[in-house]
């Protein structure tokens, strides 16, 4: 499967964003877990670990045989699916959801992964359906059943944060494979319809998230308290910041969640203005160079492929920031490669490397029915 030359045909550009993401997420995973005289070496070590993993799992997708990826994609799909029935069958309790499965004293959560399933799926329906003059609402249908089995799936564990995801990585997918603008309509005045029906399936703690979000003040100390907080934090960085293992938030243990979901707070309280801004400087060049990679790619699959990879990152990101800054309900979406987590960091670098891999290959686009042809 593996031949030569294909290092030198590695898109390094990407690679070395994520690996200086990393590194900026290990520094402050350091920073956040650590308490008032207690360093945070464990989680430290932990993210570490998982760092090196990802690497690993990036180079086992990327020196994959080309077009390998495409013919596993349905297995793939329908295996992750099959986990997480799994997961409401027997998977762990942690915190009132049934999210992860145990082996020994690994954990992790196949909605992540499940994630870059659904946009592997999803570029290959897509790529089977197209034609020129753009999808019709007939052939977008299987896309929509397709996404609402493992959202359903996740939304029982309870997971409407993740859940959510897949809805926007099927609207953005939609976007990429040229869909026609009526059934964007069609599907978007679906969307409003269903909000009531939405509102009556939460749960108590999810719709508080909500009144929370429009109003942090009405519960300062309950539901409100990690907005509120949250916003502290990334307010008292001013331009400059307090300095590094100088933030108070974190350390005093006011921030909750501060090294997964509330990373972002953390990192502005430490570094101020001048170093979030470089921290998006970072993800803007990697979700630049994720949407060049379509751009570029002249194989169908390998261009919706990435675009939906890269709208995976963009998601995660926009939602986190938005929600540390209270622009958003809080959901337990991480920020990638920052927030610290074992499959969260596999699944972004896997996801990279499938990206890398794909955008590797060289052919032309193919019509119904004929094979492709190297150029």
């Amino acid at each position: 499967m593996i031949r030569r030359g294909k290092l030198g045909r590695l898109d390094w550009k990407i690679l070395l964003l994520a690996l200086g993401l990393c590194s900026v997420g290990l520094l402050n995973v350091y920073s956040g877990t650590r308490a008032a005289g207690m360093a945070g070496v464990p989680l430290f070590a932990k993210q570490l670990i998982w760092i090196c993993l990802g690497i690993l799992a990036f180079f086992a997708f990327y020196l994959m045989s080309d077009g390998f990826i495409e013919e596993i994609v349905w297995p793939v799909f329908w295996g992750v699916l099959v986990i997480l029935v799994v997961v409401l069958v027997i998977g762990k309790v942690r915190g009132g959801a049934q999210r992860w499965i145990s082996i020994g004293a690994f954990n992790f959560q196949p909605s992540e992964f499940a994630k870059v399933a659904v946009v592997l799926a999803l570029a290959k329906l897509f790529t089977d359906r197209y034609h020129y003059g753009g999808i019709g609402f007939k052939e977008t249908l299987p896309a929509i059943v397709l996404t609402i089995l493992p959202f359903l799936l996740v939304a029982l564990q309870p997971d409407l944060g993740t859940a959510g995801v897949f809805m926007i990585i099927l609207l953005g997918m939609i976007v990429v494979a040229c869909v026609k603008g009526r059934v964007l309509l069609i599907m978007g005045a679906a969307g409003i319809l269903a909000v009531p029906g939405l509102w009556f399936a939460m749960k108590d703690y999810q719709r508080q998230r909500v009144l929370t979000f429009l109003d942090p003040e009405r519960d300062p100390l309950g539901a409100g308290y990690h907005v509120i907080q949250s916003k502290i934090a990334v307010g008292s960085g001013g331009i400059l910041g307090k300095g590094y293992l100088q933030g108070t938030q974190g350390a005093l243990r006011f921030l909750p969640e501060q090294h997964t979901d509330f990373a972002f707070a953390v990192f502005a309280e430490e570094w101020g203005f001048l170093g979030t801004a470089i921290l998006l400087a970072l993800f803007i060049a990697l979700v630049y160079r994720g949407f060049f990679l379509a751009s570029r790619s002249q194989h169908r699959f390998a261009s919706f492929a990435c675009g939906g990879l890269t709208i995976y990152f963009l998601a995660h990101i926009v939602i986190n920031l938005a929600m540390v800054c209270g622009l958003f309900p809080v959901v337990g979406i991480p920020l990638p490669f920052v927030s610290y987590g074992g499959s969260s960091m596999v699944t972004n670098m896997m996801a990279l490397g499938i990206m890398a891999n794909l955008a590797r290959s060289r052919f032309t686009f193919q019509a119904a029915g004929e094979s492709s042809i190297r150029a």
